[in-house]
């Protein structure tokens, strides 16, 4: 005999479910991405990378990606360890779609900058002076403006990331 069909209403229900799942990012992709520039002799970070660690802790899991470009090796006597350290560093961001992050703040560290994981485009930052609540806020902020600002115009309304000379001049 004939099985019996779902009713319109029901599947105008999953065409919207299913709508809206797709307009988010892939399942189980994160959202927002941290670029953390890093190392471990640099006291900034030390200061900062704490902060990260219990800002996440209250983001769902997968939500966020913390991607560390981590720099300890860039200060080796061995020239060949420091420039692997840099080629590490530049792949890995150019991988996560941030190589002009790269351009930009490479070499310093002591930075996080928060993007949009569907295309790297750059959302806000944070530095050691933010406390950890400040932190989640941003990346709250981040969140929101990935998922529903288009792209291209996913600016907070706070400040933006320092530039590499008011970066450099805080240490």
């Amino acid at each position: 005999m004939f099985k019996a069909l779902p009713s319109l209403a029901r599947l105008a229900s999953l065409a919207a479910v299913l709508g809206v799942l797709s307009s988010g990012p892939a399942f189980g992709q994160p959202i927002v991405k941290i670029i953390n520039f890093t190392a471990d002799w640099c006291p900034n970070c030390a200061v900062l990378n704490p902060k990260l660690d219990a800002a996440l802790a209250d983001f769902a899991e997968g939500e966020i990606l913390q991607v560390d470009l981590d720099l300890t090796a860039s200060q080796s006597t061995d020239e060949a360890e420091r420039q692997q350290a840099f080629r590490d560093a530049t792949a890995l961001a150019q991988f996560h779609q941030a190589e002009y992050l790269w351009d930009w703040y490479g070499g310093l560290t002591g930075l996080a900058v928060f993007i949009a994981a569907d295309n790297g485009e750059p959302i806000s930052c944070a530095t050691r002076q933010l406390s950890v609540e400040d932190i989640e806020s941003r990346l709250n902020e981040a969140k929101v403006l990935a998922l529903r600002a288009p792209q291209g115009s996913r600016k907070p309304a706070g400040p933006d990331c320092p530039t590499p000379e008011e970066l450099s001049a805080t240490r």
